[in-house]
């Protein structure tokens, strides 16, 4: 039996290490940087070591020195070359060329043909997750990447991503500024979400018409409401005019949250089937309010302060009055999800910020300095081309212990760990193809070893919530689905 579950185990690992070698082979890394310009004629510089350099050495190109830069490549692979040389080779061809790469990864989703099973497989296809992730950058780049506005922000890059929680594909990655509208880039895309997706999505995405097509697409949607958004509900009272029509000024009738919120108690929820929201009454849809505890709302409290203040904005007092309040539409049946259900599927959006707190503590995206603009944007590309890899990578050793051990696997600790091993991974790729094998089961092993989660029984997981069938490291006891 145990022989069996090597093989098998060994079986998985090898056809992964073919996915990836299919993905990232320096054939096409060549043919790239020929499309776009990027190699003409052989320097003393391959386009493939150019990666090396941009992506996977450790070493943000946008946060050292020339020197440092040239160092690194003649210490890590050996290759010799100036620093005007270097700089020479940073400009926008290059920018070009880690761009398309970077689309080309995006593209090819290597981590398609792996799910994370789940008892809602039936209802939902998909889990979609969109948010988005900004950082400052030097006032110097205010033309191209101008910030947000308020307090000490003239220049920032924002990340907007859709993550797929049971694939663990990056569906959608752009890089623009900070001031950019995170409600445009849900409309954008649009055209991606197919029957059977579940869309989550927080406040900043807000928009009826988004909600109307996910709908029309036959798929589902879970979002939080604006507090200042009217709700209405179908009037039993209406008044009519002699002939027997209604009058429309009586069909629907108001109703305020702030109410309802006064007769809630903390901690506890109340949902109306069908409201209709908005002035237009457009969008028919599912109500569930949840009342904070006491500890909750100390804790929005704080964080919304923190950024009213750092945006230089004044909430208004219907938004203060109700910040104690989760105010949350869907229009998935109750059959589906209970209003419990509802409140966890939304907090899966924790999966999307624990993504963009690796991409800074461990992968360090936001490390820059005041560059030429190209070097800024070879960065930016580079850490996305790193990002990509290191998530199939990632999500794939979590997936292999839960399947060879039925054990859950920590996001961060994983990500600490891959990180160790992804500039060893892509050097094999490229020059050891037959080495990948051997390394990809040394990480699993790390994994198993060092990167399980640690549960805490007042607190689900992410597998608890989709009904993962698995054993927690906690006193070792199997979670039914």
């Amino acid at each position: 039996m145990i022989k069996e579950e090597k093989l098998r185990l060994d079986g998985d690992i090898k056809l992964f290490a073919d996915e990836l070698k299919r993905c990232f082979s320096k054939e096409e890394i060549k043919e790239i940087a020929r499309e776009t310009g990027f190699v003409k004629k052989k320097g003393k510089i391959e386009a493939w070591e150019f990666i090396c350099l941009c992506c996977f050495m450790d070493v943000e190109v946008a946060n050292n020195t020339l020197v440092t830069l040239c160092t690194k490549l003649s210490a890590k692979i050996e290759v010799v070359i100036s620093n005007q040389a270097l700089d020479q080779r940073l400009n926008e061809k290059c920018v070009e060329f880690l761009k398309k790469i970077f689309e080309k990864l995006l593209r090819q989703t290597i981590t398609n043909n792996t799910r994370i099973p789940s008892i809602w497989d039936e209802h939902f296809n998909r889990i979609r997750i969109l948010d988005s992730t900004a950082f400052q950058v030097p006032e110097s780049y205010k033309n191209t990447y101008p910030g947000s506005g308020g307090c000490s922000q003239p220049s920032g890059v924002k990340i907007q991503l859709e993550y797929e929680l049971k694939s663990g594909n990056l569906i959608n990655v752009e890089v623009g500024a900070g001031s950019g509208s995170d409600n445009t880039f849900g409309s954008k895309i649009r055209d991606t979400i197919k029957a059977g997706d579940l869309i989550l999505r927080d406040l900043g995405y807000f928009s009826f018409e988004d909600f109307l097509d996910v709908e029309k697409r036959e798929a589902f949607y879970i979002s939080r409401l604006k507090p200042n958004i009217a709700v209405y509900i179908e009037n039993n009272d209406k008044e009519y005019y002699k002939n027997g029509t209604p009058k429309k000024s009586s069909l629907f009738k108001r109703i305020y949250i702030s109410d309802i919120m006064k007769q809630m108690s903390a901690g506890k929820r109340y949902e109306i089937k069908d409201v209709y929201v908005g002035k237009e009454k457009m969008l028919k849809t599912r109500l569930i309010l949840y009342k904070l505890t006491k500890e909750q709302l100390e804790k929005r409290s704080e964080k919304c302060k923190k950024n009213a203040k750092k945006k230089g904005i004044e909430k208004s007092d219907n938004t203060i009055e109700l910040l104690g309040i989760s105010i949350y539409i869907t229009n998935i049946k109750e059959e589906v999800l209970s209003a419990e259900q509802v409140h966890e599927f939304y907090s899966l959006r924790w999966q999307v910020e624990i993504i963009f707190k690796t991409w800074k503590s461990v992968f360090h995206i936001h490390g820059v300095k005041p560059v030429k603009i190209e070097q800024l944007q070879c960065q930016l590309y580079g850490k996305l081309i790193l990002l990509l890899l290191s998530s199939a990578v990632m999500f794939k050793m979590r997936a292999l212990v839960l399947e060879n051990k039925e054990l859950e696997a920590s996001e961060i600790k994983v990500s600490e760990i891959v990180h160790e091993y992804i500039d060893r991974l892509y050097f094999e790729l490229i020059k050891f193809p037959s080495e990948i094998f051997n390394t990809l089961k040394l990480v699993f092993e790390n994994v198993v070893r060092s990167g399980l989660k640690s549960h805490r029984k007042d607190k689900k997981t992410v597998f608890d919530i989709l009904g993962v069938c698995y054993k927690r490291t906690l006193g070792r006891v199997k979670v039914a689905a």
